[in-house]
């Protein structure tokens, strides 16, 4: 079933958002439209989790604590990527209109990527067994929706990005969704998570924005391994984390 949502979310990104953002005239226009459809698809999204008792509890509050735990994540992404890809921490102001079209079009993709894979998938994977409180089937989990979350970066290869960028997107993609893996089990609610998936993502792109990304083997390797940190970081919160066993088991006890 995770499989299945994985392929039919690559579909819909290509088909209802990619294809008709496309016969956009201008840059600008292009990325708006292709935001809109993102934040059209992720409010299907959230129907869905919401209406499904399996994944409602994903859409839970967040806490406190919840919004805390993210940002020794925020601040070291906002400074090492942009530092990696372009060396510098500046936003490429110079179109305002693109960069805010960029900019909205990043934060909505992000936080779409997150109601699927950590909203979704993840709570699918975490209540599969009925033994879901075993921290190994919550590592299990974790590390599935992390590979699905990884894989469809594969297919930037076919946007015209440079293969040694691909491979290393596709292992710091998938480090990262262990890491937002980690954050939406402690944290309990997905809305931090995507909210901080967002904001990385807007901040890179504009970071970014009009620069040709050939990252050489070195940048590439620094690249791929740039969240290793993080994941240890999620794992502390995981191993600190003390709970009591919950109604739904979407959130299982990983000590």
């Amino acid at each position: 079933m995770s499989l299945g949502i994985t392929i039919a979310s690559v579909v819909a990104t290509i088909l209802l958002v990619s294809i008709p953002a496309s016969r956009f005239a201008t840059p600008p226009a292009r990325e708006y439209a292709a935001g809109i459809a993102r934040v059209i698809l992720a409010l299907l999204v959230i129907v869905l989790i919401w209406r499904w008792n399996r994944v409602a509890d994903a859409l839970k509050s967040a806490s406190p604590r919840s919004w805390a735990i993210i940002l020794p994540v925020a601040l070291y992404s906002l400074i090492v990527y942009p530092l990696l890809f372009t060396g510098t921490l500046r936003l490429n102001l110079d179109q305002p209109n693109l960069a805010a079209g960029v900019a909205f079009n990043g934060f909505a993709a992000g936080a779409l990527e997150e109601l699927v894979f950590r909203g979704l998938i993840l709570s699918l994977l975490l209540t599969a067994s009925s033994d879901n409180h075993e921290p190994r089937n919550a590592w299990n989990a974790i590390f599935i929706s992390a590979l699905l979350f990884s894989l469809p970066h594969a297919l930037n290869v076919f946007a015209g990005h440079a293969e040694a960028r691909v491979l290393a997107q596709l292992v710091w993609s998938f480090l990262l969704g262990v890491v937002f893996a980690c954050l939406r089990i402690s944290g309990r609610s997905i809305w931090p998570v995507a909210v901080l998936h967002g904001a990385m993502n807007a901040f890179v792109h504009v970071n970014r924005l009009g620069i040709e990304i050939q990252p050489s083997l070195l940048r590439a390797v620094a690249l791929a391994l740039a969240p290793v940190p993080l994941c240890v970081y999620g794992a502390m919160l995981l191993r600190k984390k003390v709970t009591h066993q919950p109604q739904n088991g979407a959130n299982p006890a990983v000590t």
